[in-house]
Parts: C-alpha cells; structure tokens; sequence
C-alpha cells in the first residue's frame, strides 16, 4: 500500500522519510538509507545535512569558492546571471550558492529531469522561486566510492551533483526518485538555502 495521499487541492503528502520540508532542514535526520550511502562514500557518519557539508567544506579546506563550483565549458540548462554576466554549471545548486558566495542577487534558470523550466531569484538573504512549490534534491550514487587512494572535490561531484535536481513540485521528485539508482531527500527549493549558506561561510 502506498503511503501517499492526496488533499483536495490535489497535492501529494506522504510520510516518506526522504522528505525532509516538515523540520529544520540541516538538523533533520536523514533516511537510514541515504545515510549509509552517503557515509560510505564520504567515509565517515553523516546523520545530517549539516554534517554532509562539514565534510564537502574538508574537501576544499574551508568554505567553498567561485573556483570550486561545478562550473560547465558549454552551455547547459542549469545557469545564473549576476551583473549581466552569465555562468553555466553541470548542477544547478551552485547557481544559488553563487549568490551566498558573491553577496549578490542571482537570476537562476534550470530545467526538472522532465525538462520542466525552475526560475529563482537568490540573493544573500534567500530564495524565490517559481513555481512556488518547486523542489529540490540531494543524493548521492548508490554503492558510489572514490576514484583513487582518497576521496577528492571530483569524486564528490561526480557522485552528488547528478542527483541535485530541481522539480516543479514535490510529486515530481517522488516520481523521479523511484527511477534512480541513488539515495535521495528532498525540500522545498525555498528552505534549501542554508544549505548553499552553509557551504560557503
């Protein structure tokens, strides 16, 4: 039986632990699953989303920079424009963390697995985003592992960044979820932004 419901407006609700927009989102404890997954390839614990960017931040030796963003040689569907100056990158979340890193508003376009279009405008002190249900995803590659003697930032990406995606709404994700071959939460795009402050301060 699924665990899923539905109200009269016709939104999805359900008691699926990979949902993490009904608590403090750094704080929340993450799915047994998506814990081992991540621990494993991390190489140590990780309870939270909170101390899943502890360990990025050890990777790049402190905060994460413009330099260590997942940025793309052509152009790709995930871009922010800041200044008039646009950035393209292979996982649209640096398009809002590049705002927590430059202290300025960024126009954010990406495009759901699906191919649904997801506007925000970021700016130091959160997000708006459009549709206003929009979601977004963390995860990481089931049985992923590093690539040499020791984990590095490429590894990390390679692993995550495929799985940080934006959807129009929270059935969207559930529907894709079902179809990887990763462990995955979720959150409203709007609460997300600790996250990429986090990353960066």
């Amino acid at each position: 039986m699924s665990d899923q419901t539905t109200d009269v407006r016709g939104a999805v609700e359900s008691n699926d632990p990979r949902w993490l927009g009904d608590s403090d989102v750094m704080d929340a404890a993450l799915p047994a699953e998506f814990q081992a997954a991540m621990g494993a390839f991390l190489g140590e614990d990780v309870e939270t989303l909170d101390g899943w960017v502890d360990r990025l931040r050890e990777l790049t030796g402190g905060s994460i920079g413009v330099a260590e963003l997942c940025h793309a040689d052509s152009e790709t569907p995930h871009r922010a424009t800041m200044n008039g100056d646009t950035y393209h990158f292979q996982c649209f979340y640096d398009a809002v963390a590049l705002a927590s890193i430059e202290d300025e508003p960024v126009d954010v376009r990406t495009e759901s697995p699906d191919g649904d279009v997801i506007t925000a405008r970021a700016t130091p002190n959160g997000v708006e985003a459009t549709p206003v249900d929009a979601v977004t995803s963390f995860g990481v590659a089931a049985e992923a592992s590093p690539s040499g003697e020791g984990l590095t930032l490429g590894d990390a990406y390679g692993a995550i960044c495929p799985y940080v995606k934006a959807f129009p709404d929270r059935a969207a994700y559930e529907a894709w979820a079902s179809t990887v071959d990763a462990e995955t939460v979720a959150l409203p795009l709007t609460d997300g932004f600790p996250v990429a402050g986090a990353l960066v301060e």
